[in-house]
């Protein structure tokens, strides 16, 4: 038997998981397929980036819990630290706050970040995230983000106009 109460929390919760992936396919949305240089930064809430993928998040940033801590960019990092078993799916909530700042602290750790744990995510943070980055210029504008725990995957979106 079903609770009709337990069926409107699931579908409310669906429905937030649901914007959130929307928001972040629009985010996703910010790696470039264009021949112009990348000019978008994490406070216009995109990803931005030319030619090959790997390479676009090393000018962008940062993202923390006092910049641009209720962000699509904050939940494109919130969806990273999913992929790699730091956070879990309901914590992806589009804010940059205590939990997500933990998380980040761990994977920077892990993933012996240059400049060391500090919860924020700068340059060095998402370089290294990038080294996950699959796809190739041109390919339907998909970029893969090749997550480290469980053959997670996040598929991204680049939009032509270099977003």
């Amino acid at each position: 038997m079903t609770d009709k109460a337990t069926q409107r929390v699931s579908r409310t919760g669906l429905r937030k998981k649901a914007a959130v992936l929307a928001l972040t396919a629009g985010l996703f949305g910010g790696l470039a397929l264009s021949s112009t240089p990348a000019s978008a930064s994490a406070g216009q809430g995109v990803i931005a980036g030319v030619d090959i993928p790997w390479d676009d998040w090393g000018d962008e940033g940062p993202i923390s819990a006092t910049d641009y801590a209720t962000s699509n960019v904050t939940a494109m990092w919130q969806q990273i630290l999913w992929a790699d078993g730091l956070l879990s799916w309901s914590d992806i909530d589009c804010q940059f706050g205590p939990t997500t700042t933990a998380a980040t602290k761990n994977w920077q750790t892990k993933y012996q970040v240059p400049g060391g744990a500090d919860g924020i995510v700068g340059q060095n943070t998402l370089n290294r995230a990038a080294l996950h980055l699959s796809g190739a210029a041109g390919t339907n504008n998909r970029i893969i983000y090749n997550g480290r725990y469980d053959n997670r995957k996040i598929t991204m979106t680049r939009q032509d106009d270099g977003r």
